[in-house]
């Protein structure tokens, strides 16, 4: 939806709903905020974790081969578990 379809709406709201509609809009702001907030905090610590793991020497092979392996132990463990 459009801004302007947006305004045209509440234009036909009656007066008495305009608080409800503030505060909802508020709210959608707020969660925006907070949720571009969660991303940049998100990408700042992965920067900061590449650093550390270029700084320690570790590859991203070695990552993908560290994934592998401990998801081949989570089936072996979830299948023993099974039997």
């Amino acid at each position: 939806m459009s801004y302007e379809a947006l305004v045209e709406q509440i234009r036909t709201v009656p007066e008495s709903c305009f608080n409800e509609i503030s505060n909802y809009i508020s709210y959608v702001v707020y969660r925006y905020e907070k949720q571009n907030s969660a991303a940049e905090h998100f990408a700042a610590v992965c920067a900061e974790a590449q650093a550390w793991a270029k700084d320690a020497g570790i590859t991203e092979q070695d990552i993908q081969d560290n994934l592998r392996e401990l998801r081949a132990e989570k089936r072996r463990a979830h299948n023993e578990s099974r039997d």
